[in-house]
């Protein structure tokens, strides 16, 4: 039988949001998810963002952070209504703390924003927020966040492109 680890609330709180957080990474990481899997992503990103609202050592950038990883799983998902809801929250708390923001958070959250309104099928304003969050990633003064934002920022790309009819391709190819 394996060991039981007894934990605080508080401690019990830190692991299952970090936890919960890690395994939605690597559930992204496949190529083609299910519609259960799709669920999971989901429910993981509530009660990620859940546990972390009740961690003493919860910061606003945890609420920021969860409130984009929920609107990931959305658009993971495919779901554009709840996608942009919680894009907008992601960019209120991040808008409202400016002051407390790491460098990339702000890119982070307009990159989240521009794949929602996409979802939406609202190309003009996520190109001007994609555009925006190529402008800020450009100033992630950190190497390895600088490199991990723009490897985001391209999935961002190719999915906005993924969605436009090849008209519209052939324009954008033509002007880079």
């Amino acid at each position: 039988m394996a060991e039981q680890i007894k934990y605080t609330l508080e401690e019990a709180n830190q692991y299952f949001a970090v936890a919960f957080n890690n395994k939605i990474w690597k559930l992204f990481e496949k190529k083609e998810s299910t519609e259960d899997e799709q669920e999971e992503i989901i429910n993981l990103a509530h009660a990620s963002l859940l546990h972390w609202s009740n961690s003493p050592g919860c910061k606003k950038a945890n609420l920021q952070r969860g409130e984009y990883m929920i609107s990931m799983a959305y658009i993971h998902a495919g779901r554009k209504e709840q996608a942009l809801y919680y894009a907008k929250r992601c960019i209120k708390i991040t808008e409202d703390r400016a002051e407390e923001n790491e460098d990339f958070d702000l890119a982070y959250a307009y990159l989240v924003i521009a794949m929602a309104l996409n979802l939406n099928n609202l190309k003009e304003e996520a190109a001007r927020y994609l555009e925006d969050a190529k402008k800020l990633g450009e100033n992630i003064a950190g190497e390895k966040d600088k490199r991990i934002f723009i490897s985001d920022l391209k999935d961002a790309i190719e999915g906005v492109l993924a969605s436009l009819p090849p008209s519209d391709k052939a324009v954008i190819d033509e002007a880079q």
